[in-house]
């Protein structure tokens, strides 16, 4: 039986989902661009040939909003680069003038090994092992729709499409509150002859949160 193709060609597990997340380069939210530049023969692009090969898949699929170019034979000696945008966090999908938004930033790789560039990325452009457990528990937050309050998706559970809502804004009919069912019985069967349960709670839903 032949082999799936991702598992195909030289050290298919690169291709593995596992391989893939253990990656741990994921850079800085500044960084748009990254491109490596290197020569396919020379021994002094040694270093940067092997990261490509074991860290560039691992780096793309950490970094899905970085976009990650290859340039071969184009420079004598290897070096990487980094687009850096100048614009604020909450400008970067609207960027339009590459020019001026943009700020390089260039790391040589001449007979580097691919440990010292890996290292030296990931501690330059990268993020800090505090700030990476940081971000994964905020995105558990937001992802998690059982999570309500401060920095999560909903600050309260009545925000949430199909649940009631909170009493203090929009008050619940009669036969829903304690009050009523408890210790105003009387008044609560009086409400009842004038409008019914079902009539109650259909008003209810019209009316605006």
């Amino acid at each position: 039986m032949p082999a799936p193709m991702f598992m195909r060609g030289a050290a298919p597990w690169r291709n593995t989902l596992a391989y893939l997340e253990s990656g741990k380069i994921i850079f800085r939210p500044i960084v748009r661009i990254f491109t490596l530049n290197y020569t396919l023969d020379k021994p002094d692009s040694d270093g940067l040939r092997r990261f490509i090969f074991w860290h560039l898949a691992q780096i793309q699929y950490k970094n899905p909003n970085v976009q990650c170019v290859q340039f071969k034979n184009t420079t004598p000696t290897p070096f990487v680069s980094f687009y850096l945008s100048r614009s604020s966090t909450d400008d970067i999908d609207n960027e339009t003038n590459l020019d001026n938004n943009y700020e390089i930033v260039h790391m040589d790789c001449y007979k580097k090994t691919s440990n010292e560039i890996h290292d030296s990325i990931r501690r330059v452009m990268g993020k800090s092992d505090l700030q990476q457990r940081i971000d994964s528990e905020l995105t558990a937050r937001l992802e998690n729709p059982a999570n309500f309050g401060k920095d999560c998706a909903h600050y309260c559970m009545c925000l949430v499409y199909g649940q009631m809502s909170c009493p203090g804004r929009k008050v619940l009919p009669e036969h829903l509150r304690g009050k009523f069912t408890r210790y105003k019985i009387d008044e609560l069967e009086d409400i009842r002859k004038k409008i019914s349960d079902d009539d109650a709670l259909k008003d209810y839903w019209k009316r605006p949160f």
